[in-house]
Formats: structure tokens, C-alpha cells, sequence
């Protein structure tokens, strides 16, 4: 088992690496950092974790680009979204 110091080290090198390829690509932070922060932790857990940068990543990108957001597209995307969400979550519960 890697030295807790160690352990940080590496996972902030890999979320500044998954964060460089995420501004490129879209994506990458969760795919990197969940496998590794999964490593010391539950995966359960790690999920929970990683979801935390997303969050406030997704906060701040809505933050700096509120005043450009065509509400109409939101509301009708956002709304279906929700629906299906809810349909698919009650399906997969249904399903167990």
C-alpha cells in the first residue's frame, strides 16, 4: 500500500493530467481519477468523491456562462431529461 503522502502525490498528478485532457477532450477527469482514488478506497466511495470536482466544475462553467444560456433550450432539454431519468431509474429499480 502506497504511504498516504504517496497516495495524494500521485492522485493530484493524475487529476492535473486528467484535467488537461479534459480541456481538450471533454472528458477524462472521471475516467482517470476514479480507477485510482478506487485503489485506496470503495469504489462506492470513489464515485462519491470524483463526483465532488465535477460539481463545482459544472457550477463554475454554468457561472461564467449564465448570461449566454438560451433558457427555452434548457428548460425543454433539462424537463425531458428529467423525465427520462426518472423512468429509467424507476425501470432499473423495478428490474432488482
Amino acid at each position: 500500500m502506497l504511504s498516504l503522502w504517496l497516495a495524494l502525490l500521485l492522485v493530484v498528478a493524475v487529476a492535473a493530467l486528467a484535467g488537461a485532457i479534459a480541456s481538450v477532450a471533454g472528458f477524462g477527469v472521471g475516467s482517470l481519477l476514479t480507477p485510482l482514488v478506487g485503489l485506496q478506497i470503495d469504489i462506492k466511495t470513489a464515485v462519491a468523491v470524483v463526483s465532488v470536482p465535477h460539481l463545482i466544475g459544472t457550477a463554475l462553467r454554468y457561472w461564467m456562462l449564465r448570461k449566454h444560456v438560451d433558457w427555452r433550450v434548457l428548460w425543454s432539454f433539462g424537463l425531458t431529461s428529467v423525465v427520462g431519468s426518472r423512468l429509467a431509474n424507476s425501470r432499473a429499480a423495478a428490474a432488482c
